[in-house]
């Protein structure tokens, strides 16, 4: 590709990250390592006037350790590729992020597309295919999950919106019927309103490991297996988990043939997909990650498959975007002059 591409990348705030587990910057280093363009946009920095995107903007230069140059307000539609990196929760402002995002030009790659963001929750996402995952009940009613709990005995309770293990928790029928006061406090966010969870049969396998899949549109590019600390429960790297070299089963083989052609349909470049005992327990798609420990228990450089597909996907865009152009007769241009002020460093 001659003329470098640029990427954007919208990201909570550096000192937010868990550096364990980044797979931002590792893809922004391998394109900077191949001579692209990188820029850094957080939520707080972006603004829609009128009908035309726009955000203060960083280029960066190296990722170990971060650098970033200074900040200027440029268009959004004037990049290659948007990549949407955010981790949950998913809140008011997230969604209203992807409503903004919307006004992006069509033609520009995103990796993911933020309709699907929007549109899909990563708990409820594998539930489209209920035959691949365990017993799963999402609700922030109180009789529903009694009876849940009743008829499975011993459950995995865990925030609809949040990631990384953070609020699991675990839950067991009980005689005397104390586990309904457990179920009370969970029902309760940290904001002292109800919520809603995801109740799913508990897995005694995980202690086995639970399995990342990553996909990358729709095919497995790397997996690692993630084994719960002793006593915990948690297969979260964030929580303390083990990683190991993994090997991709029959089931969940099956499993991803036949979810690929849904993930592609709807912009879903990148994914990771989790699996306890052969079952489908968690599909993300915001933000997925652990690509370092996959390299690291595999010996793989999993960044370079991923950003040869980016790469591949920006310069197919690239043509369709000129030929409308040439079509339209330059007519995005003249709608933008009003905001000629905003134009700065990705012009």
């Amino acid at each position: 590709m001659d003329t470098p591409t640029k990427f954007l990348f919208v990201m909570d705030p550096f000192e937010s990250l868990n550096l364990e587990t980044e797979t931002s910057l590792i893809l922004m280093q391998e394109l900077i390592k191949r001579g692209q363009r990188v820029f850094w946009l957080q939520q707080e920095d972006i603004a829609l006037v009128h009908d035309q995107p726009i955000g203060r903007i960083s280029p960066v230069t190296a990722t170990d350790p971060l650098a970033l140059m200074e900040a200027r307000w440029s268009d959004l539609n004037s990049f290659d590729a948007v990549l949407v990196r955010k981790d949950p929760p998913f809140d008011t402002e997230y969604l209203q992020l992807t409503l903004i995002l919307d006004h992006l030009d069509p033609g520009i790659a995103q990796f993911n597309d933020v309709k699907a963001l929007r549109n899909f929750n990563e708990k409820m996402l594998p539930l489209r295919w209920p035959e691949f995952t365990p017993p799963t009940l999402i609700t922030m009613n109180t009789d529903q999950l009694e009876r849940f709990t009743v008829e499975h005995r011993h459950l995995l309770l865990k925030p609809l919106n949040d990631c990384s293990g953070r609020g699991i928790s675990r839950l067991k029928w009980d005689e005397r019927g104390e586990f309904r006061a457990q179920i009370d406090a969970a029902l309760v966010g940290a904001n002292g309103k109800p919520r809603y969870l995801v109740a799913q049969k508990y897995l005694p396998a995980v202690s086995a490991g639970d399995k990342r899949v990553y996909l990358l549109n729709g095919k497995a590019v790397g997996m690692v297996n993630r084994i719960p600390r002793h006593g915990s429960y948690l297969a979260n790297i964030h929580q303390g988990a083990q990683c190991e070299r993994a090997r991709l089963g029959a089931r969940e083989a099956q499993i991803i043939r036949t979810i690929a052609p849904f993930l592609i349909d709807h912009g879903i470049f990148l994914a990771g997909a989790d699996f306890i005992d052969g079952y489908l327990t968690e599909l993300n798609i915001t933000s997925p990650s652990a690509i370092r420990q996959i390299n690291a228990v595999s010996g793989e450089q999993v960044q370079q498959r991923i950003v040869d597909a980016m790469l591949e996907k920006v310069l197919g865009n690239r043509g369709s975007r000129r030929k409308a152009a040439i079509r339209s007769g330059d007519h995005y241009s003249r709608r933008n002059r009003c905001c000629d002020d905003w134009r700065g460093v990705a012009a």
